[in-house]
């Protein structure tokens, strides 16, 4: 067998092992990413319910134009989730009631469809790598800083099961960086090392096919 043929036979062997390494690391990377996210969605959620119904009433939230006693406690939870940068805490009618941004108190931010589903009780947090500039509820956040942050519509209800608000929240977390990329880092080693294997592979079959021929 001639060096072309086993060239081509090793750099085609190579390049099926580098394409499915390539798929394995995307769908790993998703997957651990979607995981982490609804997980750290879950327990933010769990958290605030607890406070709602634990430290809190609920029908007391919004009672008055002005921040409440309530609401001031509750917002106080708030600010105590890990790594916030911002946090939106809306009534049903859509208003912010209280920000870490202060100019944002008072704002309605018009056809929100993560808050309108919140609303409905479900449940969103994705990774942004950057603001969206449409949307106003994005406004200065370019000003955080740079890396991704993770955004919430956490949907918070009272002990039966009503939505008595949403709270919005913006947050770094290194660590789903790092969790992703060291999934993303052991396939790309076995690929390698399967890599190895095939090239090694691939000779042998290749010098065994030319001395039979």
């Amino acid at each position: 067998m001639s060096m072309r043929l086993r060239a081509l036979v090793t750099i085609t062997a190579l390049l099926v092992v580098a394409a499915v390494h390539w798929g394995l690391a995307t769908a790993v990377a998703r997957l651990v990413t979607e995981n982490y996210l609804q997980r750290e969605g879950r327990l933010s959620q769990e958290f605030l319910d607890g406070i709602l119904a634990t430290e809190v009433h609920p029908e007391d939230l919004f009672t008055q134009p002005y921040p409440s006693p309530t609401l001031t406690s509750f917002a106080a939870h708030v600010r105590q989730l890990p790594g916030i940068v911002r946090a939106n805490v809306y009534s049903p009618d859509g208003f912010i009631r209280h920000s870490t941004e202060a100019n944002l108190v008072g704002v309605q931010f018009k056809d929100n469809i993560e808050l309108n589903s919140a609303f409905d009780g479900q449940l969103d947090v994705n990774l942004m790598s950057s603001p969206e500039a449409g949307k106003g509820e994005h406004l200065a956040l370019g000003d955080m800083g740079s890396g991704g942050l993770i955004e919430a519509y956490i949907p918070v209800a009272d002990t039966s099961g009503k939505i008595v608000s949403v709270v919005e929240f913006y947050r770094k977390d290194s660590t789903i960086v790092q969790t992703r990329g060291e999934a993303t880092r052991y396939i790309w080693l076995a690929g390698l090392a399967n890599g190895l294997i095939v090239i090694a592979l691939a000779w042998l079959l290749t010098r065994r096919t030319g001395r039979a021929t």
